[in-house]
């Protein structure tokens, strides 16, 4: 549903997590499949989450966040969230057409 009002938007939707792919996989199928690609950060277990800022060490996951990146790259906006059931798709969207 909300997928394709981010690619009327241009917009290219990506996850990531820290999780092994089977564990990916598993979750996809829980919840009917995800409409986009999930990227794995599995191993060095939460390298590009690092980098981004966004990793909890303590946990050895990923904290959960939204950015939003430009086509050159850069960060334009960024956002986290105390856990999944918080981030809203609507929000995010509002967000892409105020840039």
């Amino acid at each position: 549903m909300f997928n394709s009002e981010f690619e009327e938007r241009d917009t290219q939707v990506l996850g990531i997590s820290t999780d092994a792919r089977s564990t990916q996989t598993a979750f996809a199928a829980s919840v009917g499949s995800v409409p986009y690609p999930v990227l794995g950060d599995f191993h060095p277990n939460g390298k590009v989450c690092q980098l981004y800022g966004v990793y909890n060490s303590e946990q050895g996951t990923a904290i959960r966040s939204v950015f939003l990146i430009d086509k050159e790259g850069m960060i334009r906006w960024k956002r986290t969230y105390p856990n999944a059931n918080d981030v809203d798709p609507k929000d995010v969207l509002a967000e892409i057409d105020r840039l």
